[in-house]
């Protein structure tokens, strides 16, 4: 006896989309994870640099080296994150007074990837940016400033301080006319201003400056020509109780003529509309417009907050940092919203640590 048997039923074949769905998915589990894996990392470095930031405000500079040490040395992690992290790498190593060290990460920074090669003076220590200068010199071959295609490059000498009584109250002004002139001649559309910092160091350098608080015409042309400027400007001042005069020469390099010669005088209260005043002829000489809305901006109102500010930049360039600190400090006092004044100090904390007990730190720049 045969017993019947009903075959089984056929598996029906499962679509090759499902298999491609399938494998569609794991492969973004496995994007989704990676994905979580990156924030996490990219979170832990920004921790890691913010941790190392309060370290170095409470001057503890050797565990904020480390911290910002091992964000530089993450290549992984955000380029920008990283050239901060550097900058303030090279403060640390200048406050613990190791300047080879300081100088390596500023040829680090300069070599980030894309390139960048510009560190704000105002920000940054002196020491810093001679060190910044003389990496890009050796790099470069040449002390030029890099120059923005189609932009007239300027330079601003210190003035000189030709006054007669109370001669000594005004000297300040030798760095504090100029550093107000450059803040209202960013204001020009087609200029770019050498920053004052850079003059100074390159005058240090060199040993250009033939008389110590006095800049002659020779010594602004050769300047200007050494910077890759197409023009210098320079001048003097007269202040008294109740009048000043500010004088000021424009030349242009390549050739030593002058191309604009001019004075301004008012009372002491008019001060920053006499310099206002000689930006826009400055300006007018060399064909460069310049916004009457932009002239001045960021800057004090305070003539006592300004005579500070500049007297601050007298004493830092000096070697002295401890007193420059105090008069930048005495210039908020004057006014808390001087922007300038309060950046200043606290580019000179790093310095200020650098010196221990001594009095004088000319010797580190």
């Amino acid at each position: 006896m045969f017993t019947s048997r009903i075959p089984p039923s056929p598996i029906p074949d499962r679509p090759a989309g499902g298999l491609l769905r399938r494998l569609g998915a794991l492969l973004l589990g496995a994007l989704l994870v990676g994905g979580v894996g990156l924030v996490p990392d990219a979170a832990a470095q920004q921790s890691v640099f913010e941790e190392a930031k309060q370290k170095y405000q409470f001057a503890e500079y050797e565990q904020a080296t480390s911290l910002f040490r091992q964000v530089a040395d993450n290549g992984q992690a955000d380029v920008e994150l990283r050239r901060d992290a550097l900058r303030y790498l090279a403060r640390t190593y200048v406050a613990r007074g190791q300047q080879d060290r300081a100088r390596s990460t500023i040829e680090d920074l300069i070599a980030t990837t894309p390139p960048t090669d510009y560190m704000n003076p105002d920000v940054e220590p002196p020491a810093v940016m001679d060190l910044y200068y003389q990496v890009q010199k050796a790099q470069s071959g040449s002390y030029e400033v890099q120059q923005e295609q189609g932009l007239q490059t300027l330079a601003v000498m210190d003035f000189t301080n030709n006054s007669i009584t109370r001669r000594e109250d005004y000297e300040g002004l030798r760095k504090g006319l100029p550093a107000i002139m450059i803040n209202n001649l960013t204001g020009g559309t087609d200029l770019q201003v050498i920053e004052r910092e850079r003059i100074e160091w390159l005058l240090n350098e060199l040993k250009l400056q033939k008389q110590s608080g006095k800049v002659d015409q020779s010594t602004a042309v050769r300047t200007g020509e050494l910077l890759g400027a197409n023009a210098v400007v320079f001048g003097s001042f007269i202040a008294t109780e109740g009048k000043m005069n500010i004088s000021a020469r424009v030349v242009k390099v390549e050739t030593g003529e002058v191309m604009f010669g001019d004075q301004v005088q008012g009372s002491p209260d008019e001060f920053f509309a006499l310099i206002r005043e000689l930006s826009q002829k400055v300006t007018k000489s060399i064909n460069v417009e310049m916004e009457e809305t932009q002239l001045g901006a960021n800057q004090t109102k305070s003539l006592d907050a300004m005579m500070a500010y500049s007297d601050g930049l007298n004493l830092l360039e000096a070697g002295k940092y401890r007193e420059a600190q105090q008069k930048f400090q005495q210039a908020l006092e004057y006014d808390e919203d001087f922007t300038k004044a309060r950046q200043k100090m606290k580019s000179l904390k790093p310095m200020v640590a650098s010196l221990g007990g001594r009095d004088d730190a000319s010797s580190m720049r």
